[in-house]
């Protein structure tokens, strides 16, 4: 079962804030200049970490790479995990992204149960 992921703007901001970039290996770059960043600068600073790249939008905080997948596909990953592929160790967002979806956890048989105590 995926992680309960906050919910990614609507794609419109997105592409109005954001531009999918070959230059930057968070795969993004800025759209307009403002007080924070210049036209064509990455977007995403690198996350110690999480070892991802993060960026802000509107107040809050995303993963680069579920946006970039967003962009990419015009399809909300919703609460689906964006992964990197296996081959991709320094976690670029130029390169492929998956979707993922983990498989819910099994519950222990009653064999296997802890004891309670019965006193």
């Amino acid at each position: 079962m995926a992680r309960a992921y906050k919910a990614l703007p609507p794609l419109w901001y997105l592409e109005d804030e954001l531009v999918l970039s070959d230059r930057y290996p968070s795969g993004l770059e800025w759209r307009h200049t403002n007080g924070w960043h210049e036209q064509g600068e990455m977007a995403g600073k690198w996350s110690s970490p999480g070892n991802y790249y993060v960026l802000r939008l509107g107040g809050d905080q995303y993963h680069a790479h579920r946006i970039v997948h967003y962009l990419r596909t015009k399809q909300d990953p919703g609460n689906l995990d964006v992964v990197h592929d296996k081959t991709n160790q320094e976690k670029d967002n130029r390169k492929q992204l998956l979707l993922f979806e983990r498989k819910p956890k099994k519950v222990p048989s009653r064999r296997y149960a802890p004891r309670r105590n019965t006193k």
